[in-house]
């Protein structure tokens, strides 16, 4: 009798499965919805990270690189010490190390930019002829500065890929822009760069380092550089090395605190997810909760099934079946409510993320990484929601429910 309902277990398990479509409706009903939220809010956080490593690999700011941002304090907010140490010769200094293959430095302020009736305030940058390399951005049209432009304090400019738009003409390269009071004729238009959340690193005007500091802010100090090391320089000796030089050029011993921040790409990673994750854990929780609630939904549709089924399961006692029989039976209804709700909760998280890139940066990230978080999430709330169940199926009495037949 025990090879019988082994030869027919799958039949069986098929047949009470499909006989109650209600049921097993709800039961998916309240899986897909959960594991598709769950399956979402991880794709959207995955391609938060992969865009802010894109971004960051676009301006070449990888492994071999470092960001040197003027004034003491946390990554981004408010200087704790003063901002206006950082020269020219600690460009010099750190330029001679022998692990540093080239420095890039900026200073930047934000100025009203006029032209042609066109007049907002815009992010300006004045920097040197390395930007290009450092950055990995080169100008579309025209020409970048050159060294000559730098040595004169030449009134030139490139603009941002989206500046254009703004100023709503298309031939812009000869033109003059009136730049904090100041014409500059642009040379230039950068090609356009991927962007991320409010850092839009295509509104942006730039000019030669020299003129910016000279004509334009009338200010001798830097307030940021860029650093790109040779290959196989080991980052945190480096980091350590740059960090003394410039507390040796700024005069600052013991423990006065440093009036530069040193940010690497990891760091900068990090300051770019740490937003998100709060909302992104605390989504990931309500998910959580929401599955939980769907196990329990579940596990009160078995009861009810069971209850329906019960002189079924009473016969299949007294004919033979073993309580291991009646619990494997009800766990594989639970293993097959769990693979067709997690397919259908990763399918239909696919379309949610496409859905949501039309009205926001991030793009859909497909990643086999969710379809087993699906599988895995939707397997362990039925397994765990349905042993109850299971174990009280094999608790029905044969002989009272085989009188009353």
């Amino acid at each position: 009798m025990k090879k019988h309902f082994e030869s027919v277990f799958l039949k069986d398990v098929l047949k009470e499965l499909f006989s109650n479509k209600i049921n097993l409706v709800f039961m998916l009903l309240a899986l897909v919805i959960s594991l598709t939220a769950l399956n979402t809010i991880y794709s959207l956080g995955e391609s938060a990270k992969k865009q802010v490593l894109d971004v960051l690999a676009n301006l070449q700011f990888g492994k071999d690189a470092m960001l040197v941002i003027a004034g003491g304090g946390k990554i981004v907010g408010v200087t704790t010490t003063r901002a206006d140490t950082m020269k020219m010769k600690d460009v010099e200094d750190i330029e001679k190390l022998e692990f540093v293959r080239l420095v890039s430095p900026w200073a930047r302020g934000i100025l009203e930019v006029s032209y042609k009736g066109f007049s907002e305030k815009i992010r300006i940058e004045g920097v040197t002829p390395s930007y290009t390399i450092a950055n990995n951005w080169y100008p579309k049209e025209g020409r970048f500065f050159n060294e000559e432009d730098l040595k004169t304090m030449a009134k030139v400019c490139v603009l941002g890929a989206e500046i254009p738009q703004k100023l709503n003409t298309k031939q812009l390269i000869g033109e003059k822009i009136k730049i904090g009071g100041e014409y500059f004729e642009i040379i230039g238009i950068l090609e356009p760069k991927p962007s991320f959340g409010h850092f839009r690193h295509d509104e942006r005007i730039l000019i030669p380092l020299t003129t910016a500091m000279r004509r334009v802010f009338n200010k001798d100090h830097l307030d940021a550089m860029k650093i790109l090391f040779k290959e196989n320089t080991d980052v945190n000796l480096a980091q350590e090395a740059i960090r003394n030089l410039l507390r040796k050029n700024h005069n600052l011993y013991g423990i006065q605190p440093d009036d530069f921040r040193l940010i690497t790409p990891d760091m900068a990673i990090e300051r770019f997810t740490a937003a998100t994750r709060i909302l992104t854990v605390f989504l990931l929780a309500i998910s959580v909760i929401s599955l939980v609630i769907s196990g329990v939904i579940i596990m009160n549709l078995m009861y009810a099934n069971i209850e329906e089924k019960s002189s079924v399961i009473a016969l299949r006692l007294a004919l033979g079946a073993t309580p291991s029989h009646i619990i494997k039976h009800y766990l594989t209804i639970a293993l097959i409510i769990a693979l067709i709700s997690g397919v259908i909760g990763w399918i239909l998280s696919l379309g949610l993320m496409k859905l949501i890139s039309f009205f926001s940066p991030l793009k859909p990230l497909f990643s086999w990484n969710t379809f087993f978080i699906s599988l895995c999430f939707s397997t362990l709330t039925t397994v765990i929601f349905s042993l109850i169940p299971a174990y009280k199926a094999t608790q029905i009495e044969p002989s009272i429910l085989l009188k009353s037949l």
